[in-house]
């Protein structure tokens, strides 16, 4: 067997380790979350020239924030991310009463 029908076997059983594959998922997911925030900025931006709230777009980056330090505090361990983390909650937690308390107004 030579080499690249070792690697194209190797792909075929191992579909969910495949590098490639891992290296594109990666990098869609850079760019997603730069989209994701660059447009959370434009939003804020948007509502503070209205004058209206921004809590609600400040909330959803807050709990992307603690969802992604969860995530890699439960496979490091590492006490900064934990630390993060709950911060983040407790910033989410005041950000969307701050935006319930605006809309009941």
């Amino acid at each position: 067997m030579d080499r690249n029908e070792v690697l194209e076997r190797s792909r075929k059983e191992n579909q969910l380790h495949d590098e490639g594959v891992q290296d594109a998922q990666q990098k869609g997911r850079r760019v997603g979350v730069a989209g994701f925030f660059l447009f959370v900025a434009i939003v804020i931006v948007y509502n503070m020239v209205l004058g209206i709230s921004i809590s609600l777009p400040v909330a959803f980056m807050l709990v992307y924030l603690t969802c992604q330090a969860w995530g890699q505090y439960v496979e490091r361990r590492d006490t900064i991310v934990l630390i993060t983390g709950i911060m983040g909650i407790v910033g989410t937690i005041a950000a969307s009463a701050a935006y319930v308390m605006s809309t009941l107004m």
